[in-house]
């Protein structure tokens, strides 16, 4: 069953801290790198308050992870990222009203893809990739950056305003304050923690939620019971330093 609800939405889902309840990069360089739970830390508190870019700070983790040991660092991942509660539903719900769903991450294709295959999760990954460098180095590449902004790895941003030239509305769900950008440029905003945060301060409207039950029923109703969508509101910030977000709020 699809209804008009469904043909008007598309979904973005992030990986790290939403999809999945733990931060995957920071527990393998805790697990796998010299000193791991203490660098990691570091990293990710300078990366949050805005000491050092998305970008940077992923220079500095890979640089800590052993290439040698990719293969056992995936199959850990596998083995300790538990999904969120009620990810399941929310995904189910998304497959039967056939909205395209898409996971938008800042995290490592090395670790996502594996997982998602692991939990029969068949969904695009758009996220930052790296690669073995024989004999045993790491490289890092972002295949979905912006083609001059070095904020980030992946341009969040970017990628879910590309998609919307099907005059889909785009839901976007995150936890970060990486995933800042993309609630900036999203027709409807789910945030937790750190983003719930930012989108308070910023005036983003947002739906609160920890595990995904709100998420699920939020969109449930708008799916099945009719319930009309939010009205459309100015995307994007004049004084973001994303260029997309800035470029989004002028076209206004």
């Amino acid at each position: 069953m699809t209804t008009d609800a469904a043909n008007a939405l598309r979904m973005w889902i992030d990986f790290d801290g939403t999809l999945v309840e733990p931060n995957v990069a920071i527990i393998l360089v805790e697990e796998f790198a010299r000193d791991g739970k203490r660098v990691a830390h570091e990293i990710d508190e300078e990366l949050h308050s805005g000491k050092i870019t998305l970008r940077e700070a992923w220079e500095r983790q890979v640089a800590l992870l052993p290439g040698d040991r990719m293969e056992e660092m995936a199959q850990w991942s596998v083995r300790n990222t538990p999904f969120r509660s009620g990810a399941d539903d929310l995904l189910r719900l998304l497959h039967r009203h056939k909205v395209p769903t898409a996971i938008v991450s800042g995290g490592l294709d090395f670790y996502i893809t594996p997982i998602l295959k692991h939990a029969g999760i068949d969904l695009p990954v758009y996220s930052d990739v790296l690669t073995l460098v024989p004999p045993d180095g790491l490289a890092l590449s972002h295949p979905y950056g912006h083609a001059t902004c070095r904020l980030c790895g992946i341009c969040k941003a970017q990628t879910v305003r590309e998609q919307a030239v099907d005059g889909r509305r785009s839901v976007f769900a995150g936890d970060g304050s990486t995933d800042k950008f993309a609630a900036e440029v999203a027709d409807i905003v789910f945030a937790r923690r750190r983003l719930k945060n930012y989108c308070e301060q910023s005036g983003i409207p947002h739906y609160p939620f920890e595990d995904f039950g709100p998420v699920t029923e939020q969109v449930r109703r708008w799916l099945e019971d009719g319930e009309p969508l939010p009205k459309p509101r100015r995307l994007g910030l004049a004084a973001s330093p994303c260029p997309i977000s800035r470029e989004r709020y002028a076209a206004a």
